[in-house]
């Protein structure tokens, strides 16, 4: 059996030595211990390491970690709702915070379980993350996935600043036609933004991530329960009863691509329906952004789910043509010197002839 101290806490690679400081991310590995109540150092199911918590959302915690049989990092979230779960003393299982959550709570252990099987069905999706393992233990549900080394949207955002269209573009146009092939096998993702699409580190790709909130198609009058994030989500998930289906995910796709070429998250939806208008257009985004692109952009924001487009597909296809119809600065200033330079040549002729 390979021995835990050798690898890394923080990104689980092989160190030169027992403890020792990681040569591949610089980390001293003296000290390997996570925040208050998240897991401790130590192998889970005696199969996974657990290291460095990554990040903790409204259901989980997900951690860097290591299968220690085929020594291949993955990444592990652990079912932990912040606001109605707790550990025991010793630190391992997870708790009801009360007795009046502890049927909330259960019933999102089976939410966890559902989630891992969607992942599982959509194996097949294109820029989607995988899955490997899925199991309860300590109380809980462990979801085992592929570990992604690279940085989320939210990250490329903030180390670059508002993104060129030319430059975005090929980076979510995948994550769109991911969404358009789960659509059709009635899946919504429903809690897409720029912290949940990670870019590859090796070679670009855009990978769509947690599935927590993701269902099937939801018909106006079932119950409509699902996280919110704040300029994101659209109207219909503040509603308890409306009807969901794609085009919420077009509504956060097209309001993710808005914030990546503004750097400004746009105002939520109850604030838009309440002023009755559409987002202002910045004008960094006039300048960048061909007019066919932003109209493109702003129904596929629209307020009321049946303003959008009808599918996916049809949003991308709206978006292409945008981009053809695009064309860099450079190639303008160089087309126009061409045909400033063939309307002198043939005025030279003219006058040729006229002499």
């Amino acid at each position: 059996m390979l021995n835990p101290r050798e690898y890394c806490f923080w990104c689980m690679n092989k160190l030169p030595s027992a403890d020792g400081t990681c040569g591949v991310c610089g980390k001293d590995n003296q000290a390997r211990s996570n925040d208050e109540g998240e897991l401790p150092f130590a192998l889970l199911g005696g199969k996974y390491l657990i290291g460095h918590a990554l990040g903790r959302g409204g259901f989980g915690i997900t951690y860097v970690g290591l299968n220690m049989m085929l020594e291949k990092r993955v990444a592990i979230k652990e079912y932990f709702p912040a606001d109605i779960s707790t550990r025991d003393p010793g630190g391992i299982n997870v708790l009801p915070a009360s007795p009046e959550t502890e049927a909330e709570f259960d019933a999102g252990k089976h939410k966890a379980l559902e989630e891992a099987r969607i992942i599982a069905r959509v194996e097949n999706v294109s820029n989607v993350v995988g899955i490997y393992d899925c199991f309860s233990r300590n109380n809980t549900v462990y979801i085992i996935m592929e570990f992604i080394e690279g940085e989320t949207f939210a990250a490329y955002a903030a180390r670059k600043g508002p993104a060129k269209w030319q430059e975005i573009w090929p980076r979510i146009r995948p994550v769109g036609v991911a969404l358009g092939q789960l659509h059709q096998l009635n899946l919504i993702h429903r809690d897409i933004s720029p912290d949940n699409i990670m870019i590859r580190k090796d070679n670009g790709e855009s990978v769509l991530l947690d599935f927590g909130a993701a269902s099937n198609t939801v018909a106006e009058g079932q119950e409509n329960v699902t996280a919110l994030k704040d300029g994101y989500a659209p109207l219909e998930q503040y509603q308890d009863r409306a009807a969901i289906n794609g085009r919420a995910d077009e509504y956060s796709w097209s309001a993710t691509l808005w914030y990546m070429l503004t750097g400004n998250r746009p105002p939520n939806a109850l604030q838009r329906k309440a002023q009755q208008c559409d987002p202002q257009i910045p004008r960094l985004l006039r300048k960048r952004v061909p007019e066919t692109v932003r109209r493109a952009l702003l129904k596929g924001m629209a307020i009321q789910q049946e303003n959008r487009y009808p599918t996916m597909e049809q949003l991308i296809a709206a978006l292409d043509a945008g981009e053809a119809g695009s064309f860099p600065i450079a190639t303008k200033i160089l087309t126009a010197v061409a045909v400033l330079f063939l309307v002198i040549m043939a005025l030279a002729l003219i006058a040729g002839i006229l002499i």
